[in-house]
């Protein structure tokens, strides 16, 4: 059974969004850290320019 709930994400995750990235799959549960885990991948040669310039000055 598949549950979907529409929620909005966390301000970190937004902004990783924003910058381009993209989800690989379903949250996964951290116990340890009592938390979610969510599986994110950006290539470097895909995030923008703006945040290019911001996050590694190039």
């Amino acid at each position: 059974m598949q549950i979907n709930l529409e929620v909005d994400p966390p301000a970190l995750i937004k902004g990783y969004l924003r910058c381009g990235r993209n989800v690989l799959g379903p949250p996964a549960w951290d116990p340890d850290f009592d938390t979610a885990d969510l599986p994110l991948l950006m290539r470097i040669a895909d995030l923008p320019s703006r945040y290019r310039k911001h996050f590694l000055g190039a």
